[in-house]
């Protein structure tokens, strides 16, 4: 939010500290400052007379300050608490009441609209004036017409939104209700948008005039023409306006201000002072009486709550006198009564965040000063039993690891399942998945495309949370896939691993077991084919079976010596290569040959894929890969290196085929 320094300082008598001391005052104790920007005299920029050598603070308002600090005046109030500067009361005098048309506002929807209130204001003569231009501009606004710039101008003063209808193009009176299902309505921008009764409008008795607390529509629009209006100031429910904004995908100045859970006490302010904004453009205006759908002898109340000496003093590690804590609540504007040890806390009606003793603690905290806190170490933490069911996975993924499986996090989004996600990222990924089997499928498929060799296969599992109408629960799923059927030993090797497993985690003793026991076709779920094999089980149910008596400790995970390595982004070229040797020769001696000249590009292998024995020579096929980390090879780059490779191979007197 930008905020005007010139502006600002229109609430102090004393001097604000230079913009960019202020701007380092507040970002240690309330906001973030994003930039501070001097701006040019209006002469050189063509603005209004409110910029002429003024300067702008982006100030970053975050959510827990936001139902006040989005405004100058929240900021003063900032600025205030923290220098000690007093700030001005800013009120002025009300233009007297004058007999207007008649004004018929209902509220058939209050549990959406804490407070409406609305009056009629009767000829207005729209003056420009430059330092409302200057000013909106300098704040990064545009100048629409006298009335709405009045309206923006207050609620960036104050933070409260406010709409000004053209009261010649209300028919009948004003109603604040949910839309009906046939209606629409024209935006101020020009989009037309379908409602339906989940949408709380503001309309007159042909339709909609306005989304409450969103944007204002085409039908009342106010022009320069404009010489009648009514006036709205009203407060509407946070979490309300914030759904309906997101659903409706409009965002806008006013919707921001609302959904931050604003105080029913400014649509009164804002109400006075918009009107006086109008009176002091036009005495001639005639002012209707205001209607207020709270009643009049009622009064938004803040919260108390109780805060303790000893309190203050735990949360904060340091000891602040009670006559400190007390000057900071009165530069807070908080009221307090003295109780005991502590106090009893009123905080004022627009600081709505501030709610428990907590709340409080942290107020005084950055108010004292964080770096007069003196540096603690946290008390240490009583060691806890291990969660055994955490160490049982832990174990699960070390042992299948340590069995030559790698381990996957498959997608939790898929498009089917039982529950249904309410605001899906995409159509395919709009439920909760069910199983684990979808997404180790189509990893091994894809893994499967990069294997070097037809007898090596891909061993992939994972173990994570899958979602039922029953709950959530633990699932591992194991597969192994292969080229070729000739090499499948996936049964086999699958077997020996959950064997593992289940005799590590405490289970069962072996695969056999479990596989014969009832266990088995209650918990279990298996696919099966020429190539491959998947498992899939629910963990968490067979974790219930283990020993409850057996300790079980977390293991430690350690890096290997190599540590980890990048993966590359660039595609491989696979090359192979055969050769006859001595009957003596080993595979590993030409293997370490080729090592030496494959150079840095050398990604894989090389693996030896086939061996024969010939008249009196034996005969070695090897597999490799090449690889770059910043760029894709060529093959002319590659066929290179494997020139050099054969030579190298022929000059020890071997038989490149």
């Amino acid at each position: 939010m930008l905020i005007s320094y010139n502006w600002l300082q229109n609430y102090f008598d004393e001097k604000l500290p230079e913009p960019q001391k202020l701007a380092e005052i507040l970002t240690f104790s309330a906001f973030e400052i994003e930039g501070i920007t001097p701006l040019s005299p209006p002469s050189k920029r063509g603005e209004g007379e409110g910029s002429a050598g003024d300067t702008v603070l982006d100030v970053k308002v975050l959510p827990d300050r936001a139902c006040y600090a989005l405004s100058h005046r929240g900021v003063a109030y900032e600025v205030s608490a923290i220098t000690g500067l007093k700030q001005k009361e800013m009120r002025w005098p009300q233009p007297e009441i004058s007999e207007v048309r008649p004004l018929e506002v209902k509220v058939e929807a209050p549990q959406f609209c804490n407070r409406y209130t609305a009056r009629v204001i009767e000829g207005v003569k729209q003056k420009e004036q430059p330092w409302v231009k200057g000013h909106l501009e300098a704040i990064g606004q545009r100048s629409i017409n006298p009335i709405v710039d009045g309206a923006n101008i207050v609620m960036f003063d104050m933070g409260q939104p406010l709409h000004a209808f053209d009261a010649d193009k209300v028919k009948g009176g004003i109603t604040v209700r949910m839309a009906r299902g046939d209606e629409k309505i024209t935006t101020l921008d020009n989009k037309e948008i379908n409602l339906n009764d989940s949408i709380l409008v503001i309309a007159d008795d042909e339709g909609p005039l306005a989304l409450a607390g969103i944007k204002g529509g085409k039908k009342a629009e106010v022009t320069n023409e404009t010489k009648n209006i009514i006036l709205e100031s009203a407060n509407f429910d946070a979490s309300y306006i914030r759904k309906t904004s997101e659903k409706l995908g409009i965002k806008t100045d006013s919707s921001k201000r609302f959904e931050n859970n604003l105080t029913p006490e400014f649509a009164g302010r804002g109400m006075a002072d918009f009107s006086t904004y109008l009176y002091e453009m036009d005495k001639g205006i005639k002012v209707g009486e205001i209607f207020d759908s709270r009643p009049a002898d009622s009064e938004t109340k803040s919260g108390k709550c109780k805060v303790e000496m000893a309190f203050l003093e735990v949360k904060l590690g340091v000891f602040i006198s009670p006559k400190e804590v007390e000057d900071i609540f009165a530069r807070l504007e908080l009221k307090f009564e003295k109780e005991g040890n502590g106090w009893i806390v009123s905080p004022p009606v627009f600081r709505r965040d501030l709610i428990i003793a907590e709340d409080i603690a942290e107020e005084v905290a950055r108010l004292y000063g964080y770096e007069k806190v003196p540096e603690s170490l946290p008390p240490s933490a009583k060691a806890k039993e291990n969660n055994r069911f955490f160490a049982a996975k832990m174990l699960a993924k070390k042992v299948l690891t340590n069995q030559g499986f790698s381990e996957i996090y498959g997608y939790t989004f898929k498009p089917e399942g039982d529950l249904e996600i309410a605001k899906p990222l995409s159509a395919d990924k709009a439920f909760l998945r069910t199983e684990l089997f979808g997404g180790l499928k189509e990893a091994l498929s894809k893994n499967l495309e990069h294997v070097l060799l037809d007898a090596e296969p891909v061993a992939l599992f994972e173990l994570g949370d899958v979602f039922t109408v029953e709950g959530e629960k633990t699932f591992l799923a194991v597969g192994i896939k292969y080229k070729k059927k000739k090499f499948n030993k996936s049964q086999e090797v699958i077997a020996h691993a959950l064997g593992n497993v289940f005799q590590t985690v405490g289970i069962y003793e072996k695969w056999n077991d479990f596989v014969t026991s009832k266990t088995h076709e209650t918990m279990t779920k298996i696919e099966e084919d020429e190539t491959g094999m998947l498992v899939e089980m629910d963990f968490g149910k067979l974790f219930e079976l283990s020993d409850k008596n057996w300790p079980i400790e977390i293991p430690d995970f350690k890096i290997s010596e190599g540590g980890y390595k990048p993966i590359s982004a660039y595609p491989r070229i696979v090359r192979d290569v055969a050769l006859f040797v001595p009957s003596d020769c080993t595979a590993e001696e030409v293997s370490a040959v080729i090592k030496d000249n494959a150079t840095n590009l050398l990604s894989e292998g090389p693996v030896i894929f086939d061996q024969f024995e010939k008249n009196g020579k034996k005969s070695l096929a090897f597999r490799f890969a090449f690889q770059a980390f910043d760029r894709t090879l060529s093959d002319d780059e590659v066929n290179k290196v494997v020139e050099k490779i054969h030579l190298s191979l022929q000059k020890r007197g071997w038989e490149v085929r």
